[in-house]
């Protein structure tokens, strides 16, 4: 029986830890995964699901998905070409170092803190923010900075609530939404907690939080003085004391990047992982032929996706708090600890993880079509299909360059529409698919624009390259021969509007 991923590879643990040992054991790690989550089904089921035979990817579709996922672009055509020439058989690693190095990586990762940390315009701390993405600093000591100097305080305006809530989700994996009014219904989260964890967040010299006159769950009473207090993130130990004669920030920094479960890295880990591969639980969207937007690394529960009926009567996608409280009963699984560990490895620098990933056989899998179930484990071993992020569309069409662009873009800027969000609240912006997004592919003046640009200096194979980032296949260029016959005035530009409205153009695979 050939199932994915049966043959787990042998790893030295005496060796070095190079970005190639590490990436072996994260492939070891998702075999392990997939092999337990094979044996559960046959105990449960008595049977198997079909085999699903992921190959490697060719040349061209790693060179376009590594150029998307590390440096923010799409492949010059010349790249293209010398890289699908070169025949080392290291070429793929060498790759990866060049594009972290990237200024494009740069804005990649700042983006990631961005949305994490939800910057906006004229954050006092944006400065510090894309220095740090720049250096590629170590992401237990921005968690640091920016809580314990107060630098979310002062975004949220000192709304301790605000702030407290980002936290958790942003940085620990934890929903604390429901609780602001009464006991979270779907966690362990209370409303006293919540208020709790919240005044750790009150600035030196601000009034004291004490609980609301309409509280009614018990342990207090509304008026009573609420204390800092941590969250407690496993059933195994609660978390330390807040010391009265200490700024309470500075103790969360300080539990938050030591504290023994290391949630704030298996989050940042899967943040980075979901930017390289997607999540599972995506259902296909037959009202326009697409799909729903891709989920960050927050919002999939086991992979089986369902929802839930929030407090305001809706139904919602199940919320962060799949990543679990690492309880005996419904304990985190073990390849997100796996993840943690590597990522701790590698210095908690979200740069290098991105080289060690994509070393792994995972990333230069061909890509996993999102429309089938995934039911075999916790994560894919190969990247799922995805629809290009909003920056790379708009970097494509305009010349107004994405990262020049104020953080929260006007709402009828086209961005927004690609999916670009408020920052009000963490990891917002989606990568939706829509009617709207297709009429303005077809149909804008920016796509107008863009096509005549492009099509002044390009020739057909030049399009294709830095477009989809491939040579044309023998049909398309009878076709692109036979236009060019019928409309030699207009066949290039033509032709270059067609490869833009392409869905092979729109996803990276």
């Amino acid at each position: 029986m050939k199932h994915l991923l049966c043959c787990l590879a042998v790893t030295a643990s005496a060796l070095a830890d190079t970005p190639e040992l590490m990436a072996t054991r994260i492939d070891d790690a998702l075999a392990r995964d997939h092999l337990k989550a094979l044996e559960q089904q046959r105990k449960h089921t008595n049977s198997l699901p079909p085999e699903i035979d992921l190959a490697v990817a060719d040349d061209s579709v790693f060179l376009r998905r590594a150029c998307i996922d590390i440096a923010g672009r799409l492949p010059a055509a010349d790249e293209v070409r010398k890289f699908l020439a070169d025949q080392t058989p290291d070429k793929r690693a060498r790759l990866a170092d060049a594009l972290v190095q990237e200024p494009g990586a740069v804005q990649v990762r700042f983006r990631m803190l961005s949305e994490a940390f939800r910057v906006k315009e004229n954050d006092a701390y944006a400065a510090w923010l894309l220095k740090a993405a720049e250096e590629d600093r170590p992401f237990d000591q921005i968690i640091s900075s920016l809580i314990s100097e107060g630098h979310l305080g002062r975004r949220d305006e000192e709304n301790a609530f605000h702030t407290a809530n980002e936290v958790a989700a942003a940085v620990l994996g934890e929903d604390l939404n429901c609780a602001l009014c009464h006991n979270h219904p779907y966690n362990a989260y209370t409303q006293k907690q919540y208020y709790e964890f919240a005044a750790c967040f009150i600035a030196p010299g601000n009034p004291a939080l004490s609980l609301p006159r309409y509280y009614h769950q018990g342990h207090g009473k509304p008026g009573d003085l609420v204390k800092p207090e941590l969250l407690r993130l496993t059933t195994r130990e609660p978390p330390p004391a807040i010391k009265r004669n200490m700024d309470p920030r500075a103790q969360v920094a300080k539990w938050i990047t030591t504290e023994s479960s290391h949630r704030f890295a298996r989050v940042a880990a899967l943040r980075v992982w979901s930017s390289l591969f997607g999540m599972p639980g995506i259902e296909q969207d037959k009202t326009i032929g697409g799909i729903d937007p891709a989920p960050s690394w927050k919002v999939v529960n086991e992979i089986m996706s369902f929802t839930y009926r929030g407090c305001d009567g809706a139904q919602h996608p199940n919320p962060v708090f799949w990543l679990g409280l690492d309880s005996p009963e419904r304990p985190a699984p073990q390849v997100f600890h796996d993840l943690s560990a590597e990522f701790r490895r590698c210095g908690c620098r979200i740069g290098v993880f991105q080289r060690v990933l994509a070393r792994t056989g995972a990333y230069n899998r061909a890509a996993f079509n999102r429309a089938r179930q995934w039911y075999i484990g916790n994560l894919i071993p190969a990247p799922l299909i995805r629809r290009l992020p909003a920056e790379i569309i708009w970097d494509v069409l305009s010349a107004e360059k994405s990262a020049q662009l104020p953080p929260v873009p006007p709402m009828e800027h086209p961005l927004r529409m690609l999916g670009r969000g408020t920052r009000e609240w963490s990891d917002e912006s989606t990568t939706p698919i829509s009617h709207e997004i297709v009429r303005f592919m077809m149909n804008s003046q920016d796509m107008e624009k863009t096509t005549i640009a492009m099509a002044a200096s390009r020739s057909t194979e030049d399009l294709f390259l830095g477009i989809l980032g491939r040579y044309p296949n023998t049909h398309e260029q009878a076709v692109a021969q036979l236009h060019q016959k019928e409309s030699p005035q207009t066949a290039t530009q033509d032709f270059n509007w067609a490869l833009l409205n392409t869905t092979e153009f729109m996803f990276r695979r």
